[in-house]
């Protein structure tokens, strides 16, 4: 691939399409070479990728790819959406299938499947669009959001919704704007049960999915990013805060020791640090629970977990 079609593809996600290709200099005999030599793969019928760029992406940046091509490949007007949307808004995805890209289109009357594109029905208002960072006008946080609320699981909607809550760019009454004109289309119900639980004071896709599991296993819902002071006036701030309880749960995901990390620090200082602020916790009377990842697949344990710490706090009380 020349420096020029190099450079048209890294403004594409990586992609360019054989017409591009053409208007190179490039003949579909040279295309045709370069993919049996294994020096480009065909990403979609008339797209294409360096071998290398491709194979360094994961599943999110091979979607982004995709959605790219089918844009500029579709002869009709398609704004991406649903969980492409998220994607190239850089929202994050989790145990999203996506084998498809999502387009709505005004035009439409039922939504169908084609080579690989999800093309949805659907009227889309000006204000529910904006510019992606890859140069595409793709739906607005607040419809994305409610878009995958509509069509994915619960818990892979919430993750998303708290993702869009958290940047700001949703006003307060955002996500019930949309959906409330989205009250008669198919999954609105859903959509409304995610609306009402998601929460932009979530700072990961582990501290969502956790908040889930809390609500799956039957455990009253926490604060969150709650302060907590000390008689000293020193405070610290905890993810999950049960107050009735005196319990605090801090999810510990390997982002949150990136997120904590301090210029010249390793990991390891910001564990150290973490330790010594659970040791204040418990100086100040709460019980700590620290899930990890792998316990987000075991609610019983979770809930072991959760509920013996809330009977420590009520011994504690009754000793005093």
């Amino acid at each position: 691939m020349d420096n020029a079609l190099a450079a048209l593809a890294a403004q594409q996600a990586g992609i360019i399409l054989r017409t591009q290709a053409l208007d190179a200099g490039y003949s579909d005999g040279e295309i045709a070479r370069c993919v049996a030599r294994g020096v480009w793969v065909r990403v979609r019928r008339g797209a294409y990728a360096e071998r290398r760029t491709w194979e360094a992406l994961d599943e999110v940046g091979r979607h982004r790819a995709r959605a790219h091509a089918v844009v500029r490949q579709l002869a009709v007007p398609a704004v991406p959406s649903h969980v492409t949307a998220a994607v190239l808004l850089r929202l994050p995805v989790w145990d999203a299938d996506l084998s498809a890209v999502h387009v709505t289109r005004a035009d439409l009357h039922t939504p169908r499947i084609e080579g690989g594109v999800h093309h949805h029905a659907g009227a889309i208002e000006q204000s529910e669009l904006t510019g992606s960072d890859d140069g595409l006008v793709v739906t607005a946080d607040a419809r994305t959001a409610v878009d995958v609320a509509r069509t994915l699981p619960f818990e892979s909607a919430v993750v998303t919704t708290d993702a869009a809550l958290a940047r700001g760019n949703v006003p307060a009454d955002g996500l019930l704007v949309v959906l409330d004109r989205m009250r008669d289309w198919r999954g609105a119900r859903a959509a409304g049960r995610v609306v009402e639980f998601a929460d932009g004071r979530s700072e990961s896709v582990g501290e969502s999915r956790h908040r889930v599991q809390l609500e799956r296993i039957g455990l009253p819902r926490p604060e969150l990013q709650v302060t907590v002071e000390d008689r000293s006036g020193e405070t610290d701030r905890v993810d999950f805060y049960f107050e009735r309880f005196a319990t605090v749960g801090e999810f510990d995901g390997r982002e949150k020791y990136q997120r904590l990390l301090r210029p010249g620090e390793t990991p390891g200082d910001a564990m150290w640090r973490e330790k010594r602020r659970e040791d204040r916790l418990r100086e100040r009377g709460l019980q700590v629970v620290r899930p990890v990842w792998a316990d987000l697949c075991r609610d019983d344990v979770v809930a072991a977990r959760y509920r013996q710490a809330f009977a420590r706090a009520r011994g504690r009380r009754a000793v005093r």
